[in-house]
């Protein structure tokens, strides 16, 4: 068949099918355990199969697509939906992106000690995405260490969380150290910038572009806003001292914020507020459901 033919190593489409018989084979899953990294397993697979027969094949500039073309066919014929030739070039950018030296035929263990099992395919898509390959490490491992979810992941990389945090990315909004006279305002950006590093170097903080972020900013306008991915809510800092009128206005703006937010969003948001001796006021409204301890020890008290 025209398949067979593509293949210069009749094998390397045998060995394809055998990893693709254990994916779809819920006794081979269950034995294996895990079953989102199984598939994770077979698309890597396939990826590396199509790049060494590439390697292998005739010497002509479409044999790649003409490969990928057939190759989704024969998949799709066997296998049903999910190998559309878009797929396949994804499950090819999928090993080029992590390239296990020296891997077995038919072993699975080398993979697993490579590529981190607790991820599903939906991550892997959105590491690949990443050029750098140590900001797609610090993703990589970051997100199977602390369980992001797909969702927690894609707002981390669009937050620029790696250079937020990994690289400590702190220049933002600092005040110029030549300056002699430092007015209210310039007080205030140094102590918005200082609340920036702090938070940050927190585990859980993320910053959020106010813009991008899709919230309303009509009763309030944050000088920072994150989003606390363990407490799965948006946390909008203030500095400025406290007083009765701007704490009922940023309450105003948290209940109309969780009227807002994207439905995916289980917290409430909540607020915090840096007076000039770096004190946090906590402050939530009347229809923010109660914290936790364990929620509530996520919250500074000061910087």
């Amino acid at each position: 068949m025209a398949t067979m033919q593509l293949f210069p190593n009749a094998d390397s489409l045998i060995e394809l099918h055998q990893f693709l018989r254990q994916l779809v084979s819920l006794d081979d899953v269950a034995v294996r355990g895990e079953p989102d990294f199984a598939r994770v397993e077979a698309y890597w697979h396939i990826g590396r199969i199509v790049v060494e027969t590439e390697q292998q094949g005739q010497d002509r500039a479409d044999y790649g697509v003409h490969l990928v073309e057939t190759l989704s066919q024969e998949l799709t014929q066997h296998y049903g939906k999910g190998y559309k030739t878009s797929n396949i070039w994804w499950f090819k950018q999928f090993y080029l992106a992590f390239p296990i030296l020296h891997a077995l035929r038919g072993e699975f263990i080398e993979i697993r000690k490579h590529l981190r099992t607790e991820l599903t395919w939906t991550h892997y898509r959105l590491l690949l995405a990443i050029d750098n390959q140590q900001e797609r490490h610090f993703y990589l491992h970051n997100a199977a260490d602390e369980a992001w979810s797909y969702r927690t992941l894609n707002r981390l990389i669009k937050s620029r969380y790696y250079y937020q945090v990994a690289l400590n990315e702190d220049q933002l909004l600092a005040m110029p150290a030549t300056r002699k006279k430092v007015g209210d305002k310039e007080k205030q950006r140094s102590r918005v910038a200082q609340a920036r590093q702090s938070l940050l170097s927190r585990l859980g903080w993320a910053l959020v572009e106010r813009v991008a972020s899709g919230l309303p900013m009509t009763a309030s306008k944050p000088d920072v806003l994150f989003f606390h991915y363990k407490l799965q809510r948006f946390i909008g800092v203030w500095a400025n001292d406290p007083n009765t009128v701007l704490i009922e206005q940023i309450r105003k703006q948290l209940d109309e914020w969780a009227q807002q937010q994207p439905i995916e969003i289980t917290g409430y948001p909540v607020a915090l507020l840096l007076n000039a001796k770096n004190e946090l006021q906590f402050i939530t409204t009347a229809n923010t459901p109660t914290l936790s301890d364990h929620e509530k020890e996520q919250i500074p008290k000061s910087l």
